[in-house]
């Protein structure tokens, strides 16, 4: 009754050829577009994990650039300048107040700072030893390793000694 059977047209195998070639175009394209979006994702993952790492490494549980004003910058330092070894290194005043701005690498802001943590002569800053400076880079937050890069201690030293 039916003779009619695919497998006896002449073109039956190019129409198989060209529905499979078909299908795995199109299945690479999903596979493709889906592989980029699962990366995309992963990526923004990872991108929270690495902002939240470094939260933790740097022991606050805010991020500096949120647009504190520097009234609440201040008095956190404040807050937090008992912490540090005032009979090491000496107790000073705004009365005694050197120009650490004098020091290269210290603007008005960061003397604000320093002022804000106690630190207001160069005497101050060239008797600070290493766990001085770790303690003032966390208390000021500030960028570690920057005080001795800028050989904060040596400069203050020289300026002290003139001052005399």
């Amino acid at each position: 009754m039916f003779t009619l059977n695919p497998h006896n047209l002449a073109d039956a195998m190019l129409h198989h050829g060209i529905m499979l070639l078909v299908a795995a175009v199109i299945g690479f394209m999903i596979g493709f577009i889906s592989q980029k979006s699962m990366i995309r994702q992963l990526e923004g993952d990872l991108a929270m994990a690495e902002r939240e790492l470094d939260l933790c490494v740097r022991g606050s549980g805010l991020p500096t650039n949120i647009g504190l004003d520097e009234a609440a910058v201040l008095t956190r330092i404040r807050a937090r300048a008992s912490e540090l070894n005032f009979e090491r290194i000496g107790r000073a005043s705004e009365l005694d107040a050197d120009d650490l701005k004098a020091i290269n690498g210290i603007g008005p802001f960061l003397e604000r700072k320093l002022n804000a943590a106690g630190i207001y002569t160069w005497q101050q800053v060239s008797s600070f030893s290493k766990q001085d400076i770790d303690k003032i880079n966390e208390i000021i937050e500030f960028f570690p390793g920057r005080i001795e890069r800028d050989n904060w201690v040596g400069q203050a030293l020289d300026l002290y000694k003139r001052k005399q």
